[in-house]
């Protein structure tokens, strides 16, 4: 495939780039999760007050943010893409996402938060693309499901502590073997709530944290190889910038491929699923009025150590009210994009789609938005992604995963009772 020639260009995509260049700039700078996050002084208050029996609900305050100047620049990239074209239709999308962000972040700790955080996130209760099933009854399934076969599924090295100076050094060698040319800084951070994060050039891993074999394999694959790499494939794009953008539109189809990337691997075990599920609970929770000591009681009864219930917790409450009303639904997403991604894989593996798959990794971009923006890498204007997690480099393996999946799933578990002697 030759390289496109910008000169050659027709009218409308040079309009579209010229707003592929204002978004990004205005974009760029806002982090919306650093902006809801919460300091980790409200953690270690909380949970000295647990431990001396005097639990409270945390005092937060937020900044006033106002965006006046970039609300009216995404204002106008909206006016100037509203048409079908393909690109213009992923600028549309992706600049009404940021617009509904920027409010949501004008209106931290208000009711309002709330609705714009369910514009961008959904709700628990919202059906699963392709199915009557809905993210909370998928999350409640298996939490069953944890419950009922936990005790076969206890981690050998549950006692294991690995510290965040070792899981550094392996993460800089197996980075290094996919992600050959960009340089990825591993930081060890005493701030960070979450065990982990991850951006496009560097992955924070949370001081003090004991974490798994399990923990290791999953930030791998799920922190590096889907939300680092993508990024940076957008990063090299060399027309529309904005594939290197986390949007919030982006998100579902994000946390979807990482747990999927999780599954795929094996890094993925019951008791993560559960962790996951948990919090789609939760958040329906404070949907339907909890307060943050309802939510944080809520997962310590589901086993979880005081640590990892605040932390939990905080998800669910950062940029909203901690005494209810205001909760961030961004944890709705999970199960729904893990189920979206399996579903998108197979619904490409059936219909010989599986290069849409390449496309999906060459920026941050919806599973909608591979199959429309398909045209434009086989034109040029898209480049094929630099760097590729190895289980999507090993294409016979997934299709050979995939095709079982098809079959395995015309199989229905509630008639094979005779045949196993029930």
């Amino acid at each position: 495939m030759a390289d496109l020639d910008p000169n050659q260009l027709d009218s409308d995509l040079k309009q579209y780039l010229e707003c592929d260049a204002e978004l990004t700039r205005v974009a760029t700078g806002f982090k919306l999760l650093s902006l809801i996050e919460w300091p980790k002084t409200h953690q270690e208050e909380f949970l000295a007050d647990y431990k001396a029996g005097k639990t409270r609900i945390p005092s937060v305050s937020y900044p006033k943010y106002t965006f006046t100047d970039s609300l009216k620049t995404l204002e106008d990239i909206i006016n100037k893409t509203a048409t079908e074209h393909p690109v213009a239709q992923y600028l549309h999308q992706t600049a009404r996402s940021y617009h509904t962000a920027h409010r949501l972040v004008e209106n931290l700790g208000q009711p309002e938060m709330q609705t714009h955080s369910m514009e961008l996130y959904g709700r628990p209760v919202d059906l699963i693309a392709g199915s009557k099933m809905s993210s909370l009854s998928a999350a409640k399934f298996f939490i069953e499901i944890a419950d009922q076969f936990g005790e076969y599924f206890e981690l050998e090295n549950d006692d294991l502590c690995v510290l965040a100076e070792t899981v550094k050094t392996q993460m800089e060698i197996e980075i290094k073997k996919v992600i050959t040319s960009d340089p990825i800084h591993i930081l060890i951070d005493d701030t960070l709530v979450p065990k982990a994060a991850a951006g496009v050039s560097r992955v924070r891993l949370r001081s003090g944290t004991c974490f798994s074999k399990y923990d290791f394999k999953q930030l791998l694959e799920h922190e590096v190889f889907v939300h680092t790499l993508t990024a940076l494939n957008g990063k090299h794009q060399k027309f529309i910038h904005a594939l290197a953008l986390g949007a919030p539109r982006t998100t579902a189809t994000q946390e979807g491929l990482a747990t999927f990337a999780e599954l795929i691997t094996g890094a993925i075990d019951l008791s993560r699923l559960k962790r996951i599920a948990l919090r789609v609970v939760a958040v329906d929770m404070a949907l339907n009025g909890a307060n943050f000591l309802d939510v944080f009681n809520f997962f310590l009864q589901s086993k979880q150590t005081a640590t990892e219930s605040y932390s939990s917790t905080q998800r669910i409450f950062r940029g909203g009210n901690p005494n209810g009303g205001a909760a961030f639904t961004k944890d709705s997403v999970y199960l729904d994009g893990l189920l979206r991604a399996h579903s998108f894989f197979r619904w490409a593996m059936k219909n010989h789609k599986l290069n849409l798959s390449h496309v999906l990794f060459s920026g941050r971009m919806t599973f909608e938005d591979a199959e429309r923006l398909f045209p434009y890498v086989e034109t040029g204007l898209i480049q094929q992604p630099k760097y590729l997690p190895p289980w999507l480099s090993q294409v016979p393996t997934l299709g050979g995963y995939l095709a079982f999946s098809l079959l395995a799933n015309k199989i229905r578990v509630s008639g094979l009772d005779k045949e196993f002697g029930q």
